[in-house]
């Protein structure tokens, strides 16, 4: 054998090469997509930053729980006030202001299924660093934002404290290195109230300075940090891998915030309503530990890498928002951006624009370059047949006539007819059968054990893969009859990569309708693979035109790797004429066991014949199509399928449908397995066994797991609310609920604790967490946290309503120890309200009474025990006799955990969260299911 017909024999297309070779590509992918997902370690240079003083900073933030409504919160506001003032002390450029004047009010539904109008005393704190080009001092600075409160469940090391030593160490940084443009920072209060500090900044002057802004939040519990949202592609150049050295971002984020999908909010949204071009940094993974007592140091996915990924990729970004001019640009990238990172090494930034553009030229010159390279290939493997029928004999080895009989050239025509069809239709066979099994598999996890993904998300994505990879290849290597005359293995490449393309551009017209129409840009991938799927197929129609053997070979599974153009008869050499020239085809490529003649040699040859150079396959063509139409989008898949299993996972005990986790999950799976469906056709056996064992097992283990374990709790939510007397001051009733999924809240949890035990439960769906279920019993014992411990003889709500005219009323609230009340009417909906120490200054504009009116209107005061005055009215309804005015006034207390306020204690144990906690099983934990965990109130009735 020559040199060529070795590295033949290694690279041609045959089943061991392409099969090694796809092993190896999907290896590569995988495990350097894993491996730089994680977190980078901390460098010794921390760049200007001082990561140990954040670290000690965390402590402090996140030393216990401290929502706005406690008196918690206020430690930690003193410590943050005290840390920004004696940078401030150094530095004359620096101004810190402890904002205790601005108010605001709005009417908003954005996280609530009611529609609520809030009013917001604010207490955040702001500091000002004047930039070094006094052009910048009242227009075009640079706003930096993170909040500083937590919810009442959870220390809130990650959301958001995390990002407030973060902020903090800016502020160092941007001291000692003056900006170029002036940077506010607006260390914000009560986010997990409703967004309330963001508001309260947009009423202050300094809002009015910023064009841009970069907000840091926590979504989850530690883990790798994201950029999910980027108003534009303005400040999304601060992004680039030039400048954040682990960048991490994704555009489908953004897609799922925009649809509706994420049932969330940030600080982002009022920015952005407000008129800045901006972005969002947050903690994504992790959710079961998101707003639990799990959020703290030691439960913080990640450690102190988790942390030091925010400030790194703060401190770069914020560098080049607050010096570059180009990420000011109002007119440059208008449009909504696409963008995703590679490796966390790159960031692919462009614009919407961009991509609708190029898929436009796709859909059109795509199909056009496409088609007149099939006619032409056609063409010349036609005049190539038509060359070789004129110069091949017309007789056998042994002389027999060269006709066929009818009955056995029409049974030829019909294999013809059916191999031909079935090798241009079971690409489509594939793609039924592997979207078939995938619903299948679907519905068993929703059906068997629906909560699994939560902790084993991984394998889940193993077991979908490889039923993928199971229904491609199967559908592509199935013969419809043994020893058939098919097409060679090239042709059938070539068939199944132009099936491939059709469905691409099928799926380019989908993409390219819905960003459109909605903007989505989260297709993006389908762009990129339907031009490398057009790129193979160039790329086979030219390996037709430049090196067309025959259309038709044996199938042979030892041979499938190659097409014979001659045969043997005892070692003597023979050309195979085409099936139709009249010679009976059923010998073609086979050693014939003829009669000895005297040439005959004495020594039979083995009937497996070696073949070289062009006989082997041509070994560029099929490696470059392989090379183009398999690692890039795999890479891209592969991107979006780590990052929506690490930000999907534990989702759904936040009520999210387990059809569409699922579902999600086995598109991505089936996509990151089509690319391979062209070269399948040369699987090997072995693997595809292989396989067929890792789905059994992975599939069998994930159906029969418990899904919940100390590292992945199940999330519960927890809330009380009282009736009070009409004085207030006395306690008439008692319930407690606990939310979650139904299969283990009942059965699991609320039958083991004992203020529930012989009581009348009542379990239904919740109202405000859709999926899941709410299930509520009154308490014996009436006894109830005294606020402040004062004196339960003094009301806990103070409350009056006084009618001023036939649509028109005054409330008047006060509840004790609080700095929160809430008026809910029941049979009418508002139609304006003012809070009596807003200024009269209104709704701030974007955020008018909706239409329908409001079923709420949320009191918030920076003071404790304020008394609320707000004056309401309504529209008469001319069908209804009815003219009073229902509904209930109440006030809600977050503090549960005693806190140290001026030399003495406050706050208090809520015994039935006290209770829960006691008795949760280990793989359970628990969270706030509204705003106060402790919520007490009196009906009304004007």
């Amino acid at each position: 054998m020559s040199f060529w017909g070795g590295v033949s024999a290694v690279l041609a297309f045959r089943t061991i090469p392409t099969t090694v070779l796809l092993v190896l590509i999907y290896a590569a992918v995988f495990s350097t997509v894993l491996i730089t997902d994680t977190l980078p370690s901390i460098p010794k240079n921390t760049q200007g930053l001082d990561f140990t003083q954040a670290y000690a900073d965390l402590h402090q933030v996140a030393a216990r729980p401290h929502p706005f409504n406690s008196h918690a919160n206020d430690i930690v506001r003193s410590h943050i006030l005290s840390r920004v003032e004696a940078i401030a002390s150094e530095h004359p450029h620096v101004t810190v202001y402890d904002d205790l004047v601005s108010n605001a009010s709005w009417a908003s539904g954005l996280l609530s299924a009611k529609p609520y109008a809030a009013y917001f005393e604010g207490n955040n704190v702001l500091v000002k660093i004047d930039g070094s080009d006094r052009d910048f001092a009242d227009k075009g600075g640079f706003l930096l934002s993170a909040h500083y409160d937590s919810v009442s469940t959870a220390p809130g090391a990650t959301d958001d404290g995390m990002g407030v030593v973060t902020l903090l160490q800016m502020v160092q940084y941007f001291a000692e290195r003056r900006p170029q443009r002036t940077v506010i920072f607006n260390i914000n209060n009560a986010e997990e109230d409703g967004l309330l500090g963001a508001h309260a900044f947009m009423e202050h002057p300094w809002s009015n300075i910023t064009d841009i802004f970069l907000n840091l939040e926590g979504a989850a519990a530690g883990g790798r940090p994201m950029m999910f949202r980027a108003t534009s592609g303005v400040p999304l150049r601060s992004w680039s891998g030039s400048y954040v050295p682990h960048p991490h971002a994704n555009v489908i984020s953004a897609d799922a915030f925009a649809r509706g999908v994420i049932r969330s909010g940030t600080d982002y949204s009022v920015y952005e309503q407000g008129g800045m071009n901006g972005l969002d940094f947050a903690f994504y993974r992790g959710r079961s530990r998101y707003h639990t007592k799990y959020d703290s140091i030691p439960g913080m996915g990640g450690g102190e890498k988790a942390l030091w990924a925010m400030m790194e990729g703060t401190r770069a970004a914020s560098v080049v928002l607050a010096n570059d001019d180009r990420t000011h640009d109002g007119t440059a990238m208008a449009s909504k951006p696409v963008y995703f990172d590679l490796f966390g090494a790159a960031l692919i930034s462009f614009s919407l624009e961009s991509l609708f553009v190029a898929n436009v030229v796709l859909l059109t010159v795509g199909p056009i370059v496409l088609l007149l390279l099939v006619y032409s290939e056609s063409i010349i493997r036609a005049t190539k047949k038509l060359r070789q029928r004129r110069h091949q004999p017309h007789a056998n080895a042994n002389g027999h006539s060269a006709h066929q009989s009818f009955w056995s050239k029409t049974w030829t025509l019909i294999k013809e007819v059916v191999n031909g069809f079935w090798n241009w239709a079971k690409f489509w066979v594939a793609l039924i059968l592997g979207v078939g099994f995938q619903v299948l598999l679907v519905l068993g996890y929703v059906n068997l054990n629906p909560f699994i993904v939560h902790s084993h998300p991984y394998l889940v994505l193993i077991s979908s893969l490889s039923l993928s990879y199971l229904t491609t290849v199967l559908a592509m290597t199935f013969p419809l009859t043994k020893h058939n005359t098919v097409p060679a293995p090239e042709q059938q490449k070539l068939s199944i990569l132009l099936q491939t393309y059709v469905f691409t551009w099928l799926l380019l017209v989908f993409s390219t309708a819905i960003l459109r129409e909605s903007d989505i840009g989260g297709t993006y991938f389908v762009t990129a693979w339907n031009f490398l799927v057009l790129v193979g197929c160039v790329l086979a129609c030219l390996e037709g035109m430049t090196g067309a053997r025959g259309f038709e070979y044996e199938a042979d599974e030892e041979r499938a790797g190659s097409a014979p153009n001659h045969r043997f008869v005892r070692g003597i050499r023979y050309e195979v004429v085409e099936p139709g020239d009249g010679i009976n085809d059923r010998d073609q490529g086979e050693v014939e066991d003829a009669e000895p003649t005297e040439i005959t040699p004495l020594v039979r040859r083995p009937s497996s014949t070696k073949r070289e150079g062009e006989e082997q396959g041509a070994i560029g063509w099929w490696l470059l199509q392989l090379l183009f139409v398999v690692p890039i989008p795999t890479i891209l898949f592969f991107h979006v399928a780590v990052f929506l299993l690490n930000a999907m996972n534990q989702t759904l005990t936040d009520g999210n449908s387990p059809a569409g986790v699922y579902g999600t999950i086995s598109v991505v799976a089936l996509l990151i397995i089509l690319p391979i469906a062209p070269f399948s056709i040369n699987a090997h056996r072995s693997l595809t066994l292989l396989i067929l064992i890792i789905f059994a097992v992975s599939t069998i283990y994930t159906w029969v797991e418990f899904p919940f374990s100390q590292e992945a709790p199940l999330k519960i939510y927890f809330g009380q609310n009282v009736d009070l007397n009409a004085s207030g001051s006395r306690v008439d009733r008692v319930i407690t609920s606990l939310t979650g999924p139904k299969q283990y809240l009942a059965g699991d949890i609320v039958t083991q604790l004992p203020s529930a035990l012989g009581k009348d439960v009542h379990c239904t769906s919740s109202p405000d967490k859709s999926g899941l279920q709410t299930c509520s019993w009154e308490v014996s014992d009436p006894w109830v946290p005294s606020p402040g411990g004062a004196s339960t003889s003094k009301p806990w709500v103070t409350a009056s309503v006084v009618r001023t005219n036939a649509t028109a009323a005054q409330f008047k609230v006060q509840g004790r120890n609080t700095r929160n009340c809430l008026i809910q009417f029941e049979n009418q909906r508002v139609t304006t309200f003012h809070v009596h120490g807003d200024g009269d200054k209104g709704e701030q504009e974007g955020y008018a009474v909706p239409a329908g009116g409001l079923e709420q209107i949320r009191l918030w005061s920076r003071e404790w025990s304020k008394k609320f005055v707000v004056d309401v009215e309504w529209e008469l309804d001319p069908d209804s006799i009815a003219s009073d005015v229902k509904g209930r006034i109440s006030c809600g207390w977050a503090e549960y955990e005693s806190a140290t306020v001026g030399g003495g204690r406050t706050g208090g144990k809520i015994p039935s969260l006290e209770e829960v906690l006691a008795f949760l099983p280990e793989w359970a934990v628990v969270s706030k299911a509204a705003t106060a965990l402790f919520d007490a109130g009196v009906s009304f009735n004007v």
